[in-house]
């Protein structure tokens, strides 16, 4: 049986009419986003559809006509329904607290002040300079975020395939980049597949150095103010309904195996149904019956339990006020730049520090402590703090 990706053929190849004959909405059947009679060219196999999206209802075809199928649905997915909603405020205010509303637009605001911050969206056009630089950043910034939490990303995979494809559909606009500059540094990259009035959020990156802002918060935000410009309709959060994406999301769905089979006679049916079975058994089964079995062995207390990996913070920020520092001899300091810091963490720290102060990065000074390497002062015109940076160390448990 052939396995074919239906978010690929969609997405990346735009071959999805060699496969089906339709594709619209199941909440709104009146939708319609594809709908071809072309005949096909007779083809005798079976396929097996991955990665096909819950919300979407396809007409999956072989020679023309529709054939027998099954269906075994797989992982969770979210979507923002853009059509319900007139603009962003409209969307924000319903689906959060005035309060959290408020708070969301706080964060942009205090980025906006401490840092020259501007935004740039490839849509249509972009230079392969521009591209190879924000992609081997976008790389950069996956990879860094993901080695410390000690996880793994699915896009880097396959990033070189990814890669290859990305600067083409963009210039297509069947993808798009948005990303939030300090300057002319990139600190948050969104790499985005479009197709018709779909966007597919499909991977987003940021520096670890600005985490104390909320770029994700940020991020989101642009993007859909962008998707309501451009007269968008769906904005696919994709797979794993984290928290941040059910603040957002309208509707969870689930992905499914889609197999459609040629029919041929009574023996061709036997592998397909054996494929069905085993997916079936997998994912109706076996995958819920292990989580049910995790959550009983977590309840039951006197069970040995893995213990996770704890990590000891990088720094501690304190505040610092005006008569300590003055009491303290300044010939046993020395001012120096941000990009002078020999410390890993000392970006983060001092993004820290201007994020609580909300003060500008061009009114810091930085002093370094002569008898102590890792400790740090930080001063702003409104605030004073200290950094004293620490060894990271792994620890099991409490």
């Amino acid at each position: 049986m052939k396995n074919v990706s239906f978010l690929a053929e969609l997405l990346e190849k735009d071959t999805i009419a060699e496969h089906v004959r339709s594709i619209s909405l199941k909440d709104d059947p009146n939708k319609v986003y594809l709908n071809t009679t072309d005949k096909l060219e007779p083809r005798r196999e079976n396929v097996l559809y991955t990665d096909v999206p819950g919300y979407l209802n396809v007409t999956f075809t072989q020679n023309g006509q529709k054939k027998w199928g099954k269906s075994v649905a797989t992982f969770e997915g979210s979507y923002i329904d853009l059509k319900k909603y007139t603009d962003l405020d409209q969307l924000l205010k319903s689906k959060l607290s005035s309060k959290r509303v408020s708070r969301l637009r706080a964060y942009k605001r205090t980025l906006e002040k401490v840092f020259p911050i501007n935004y740039q969206y490839y849509y249509g056009e972009i230079q392969d300079r521009t591209y190879e630089n924000l992609m081997n950043t976008l790389k950069q910034m996956v990879t860094s975020r993901f080695d410390e939490k000690q996880m793994s990303h699915m896009a880097l995979t396959e990033w070189d395939r990814f890669k290859e494809l990305g600067k083409g559909l963009i210039r297509e606009k069947k993808a798009s980049l948005i990303v939030i500059y300090h300057g002319d540094e990139p600190i948050h990259i969104s790499f985005n597949y479009i197709w018709k009035q779909l966007v597919f959020g499909y991977v987003r990156g940021f520096n670890i150095d600005y985490s104390k802002f909320y770029l994700g918060y940020i991020d989101i935000m642009i993007q859909l103010q962008w998707c309501f410009e451009m007269g968008f309709e769906i904005y696919d959060l994709l797979r794993e309904n984290m928290e941040y994406k059910l603040r957002f999301a309208d509707h969870t769905y689930l992905y499914a195996c889609h197999m459609v089979v040629a029919k041929q006679g009574p023996l061709s049916i036997i592998s397909p149904l054996i494929t069905w079975l085993s997916l079936s058994l997998k994912f109706d089964i076996y995958y819920p019956f292990m989580s049910r079995l995790r959550a009983i062995y977590h309840r039951i207390p006197f069970l040995p339990k893995r213990k996770e990996k704890r990590i000891q913070p990088f720094y501690h920020l304190e505040k610092l006020d005006k008569e300590q520092w003055a009491k303290m001899d300044k010939k046993r300091f020395s001012q120096t730049g941000i990009d002078s810091l020999n410390e890993p963490y000392g970006k983060r720290a001092i993004y820290h520090f201007l994020y609580l102060s909300k003060d500008k990065l061009e009114h810091l000074k930085i002093y370094t402590s002569l008898d102590d390497e890792h400790s740090i002062i930080l001063e702003c015109p409104n605030s004073l703090g200290k950094v004293v940076f620490k060894n990271r160390v792994e620890k099991h448990g409490k």
